[in-house]
């Protein structure tokens, strides 16, 4: 591994106003609180998307969008022959999210490119600020679809082909990624894919969307890597009946096993250390006197350890089975519907983020972490070399307007990320130097 050099002093970005600028496409006040409703390729999504371009080709930058939808945004280099390094996140929100979740990623990319730009700071690879579709996966049900695509672990047809969660209008077809996509204007005509569209690094600033780095005190994370996570649908067939009518002892109900279900999934989660979520339980009926036949649920299961993730998954659907013999009239199906492997990040890469952050922060401020949340770095990390850099979040709250970084820690953010880009930087200049 290359040594990392000391860098001289760099001018901080300022991102501040332009998170606050970006809020207001797709704004969502909820009380005291602003937080943003910008489901992946809505109307609101299309603002940011066209002030984000706009921002970019002002600054000189040529933007390609790849047929994801992905926007890459690339300042030139001195060696434009070799694949730019990427500071990537996304623009998307959650239904009722926060203004910084991924939002503050690209926008620190974009005030990186500016301050390189403005202080005339010449690099060696072109540097890109890129916004990647959909990594909330809550509007089309599919995380980091656009990243994930991009890497070659999600297909083109099937992420194209995948129906918005949103029922379609009366008389018309369901809304895909492909026809959105197509209507918002950002289908481009780029391939989506890390082979020819290449990158030679990529690096992200994201909030941690926990409370580790506040609670230690600490002012930045430097990332290890992605814990491993599984997505789950569940469904439960029982016998319809009466409420009143139907003993206690003749139901199937089928809401009842997934609720028991529901409460393993807790006691294996707290067992192991993983992170365990059944975040929708539907009935059939809908009924308040009807004794459920149909329950549907699903699970949202994460550990660093892939061993752990297949334990639980194992001990789950045998408890399912056995609930399943012991009930007459029931019937129970759990599928795996989404996947995605823990990884570890680069070591050059991460070399770089943890320099640049003990430079800006000092060492006993900076802090070794693993990300617990997805992201789209967990994609990219499978193909190029990549690197994360959290700062706090305020209680630990995320996916929620209330979610809160201040402008001092997203600034810190900014710095370490243009540092860590710089650092990088040299490494490939002294790579290709040592060729020669």
């Amino acid at each position: 591994m290359s040594t990392i050099s000391p860098m001289t002093t760099t001018p901080t970005p300022h991102v501040g106003d332009k998170i606050q600028h970006s809020s207001q496409y797709g704004r969502l006040e909820a009380g005291e609180h602003i937080g943003l409703s910008r489901e992946s390729l809505s109307d609101s999504d299309r603002q940011v998307r066209d002030w984000f371009v706009q921002e970019a080709e002002g600054l000189g930058c040529h933007v390609k969008v790849d047929a994801m939808g992905n926007i890459f945004a690339i300042l030139a280099g001195e060696n434009n022959s070799i694949p730019p390094i990427g500071m990537g996140s996304h623009l998307d929100s959650q239904p009722a999210g926060g203004r910084f979740d991924g939002i503050l990623g690209v926008i620190a990319a974009l005030e990186v490119l500016r301050t390189i730009k403005t202080h005339g700071i010449k690099t060696y690879a072109p540097i890109a600020a890129i916004d990647w579709t959909n990594e909330e996966g809550s509007r089309f049900p599919k995380m980091c679809a656009g990243s994930g695509v991009w890497s070659g672990s999600e297909s083109l047809s099937e992420c194209h082909n995948l129906e918005a969660i949103e029922p379609p209008a009366e008389g018309e077809s369901p809304l895909t990624m492909g026809t959105e996509l197509r209507r918002i204007g950002y289908l481009g005509q780029t391939p989506s894919s890390y082979v020819e569209n290449p990158l030679s690094a990529h690096i992200e600033l994201h909030i941690e969307q926990g409370s580790l780095l506040e609670k230690a005190e600490k002012k930045v994370g430097v990332v290890r890597g992605v814990q491993g996570m599984r997505w789950y649908t569940i469904h439960c067939h029982g016998r319809e009946a009466h409420a009143g009518a139907t003993p206690m002892s003749e139901r199937a109900d089928a809401l009842v096993v997934l609720a028991k279900f529901a409460v393993k999934v807790e006691e294996l989660s707290i067992r192991d250390g993983a992170f365990g979520t059944v975040g929708v339980m539907r009935t059939k009926t809908n009924s308040t006197n009807t004794v459920p036949g149909g329950a549907f649920c699903t699970l949202d299961l994460r550990h660093p350890s892939e061993e752990v993730l297949g334990r639980i998954e194992t001990e789950l659907r045998h408890y399912l089975e056995d609930l399943s013999t012991h009930r007459s009239g029931i019937t129970v199906s759990m599928e795996r519907t989404w996947s995605k492997r823990s990884v570890q990040f680069d070591q050059v890469a991460r070399a770089c983020v943890k320099a640049a952050a003990v430079e800006n922060a000092g060492e006993t401020m900076t802090m070794d972490m693993v990300s617990y949340a997805g992201h789209d770095s967990a994609e990219t990390a499978t193909v190029v070399p990549t690197a994360m850099i959290f700062v706090p979040s305020k209680g630990g709250v995320s996916h929620n307007p209330a979610e809160y970084t201040s402008g001092e820690e997203c600034d810190l953010g900014a710095k370490v990320l243009l540092d860590a880009v710089l650092k990088y930087d040299q490494h490939l200049r002294k790579t290709a130097a040592a060729s020669l």
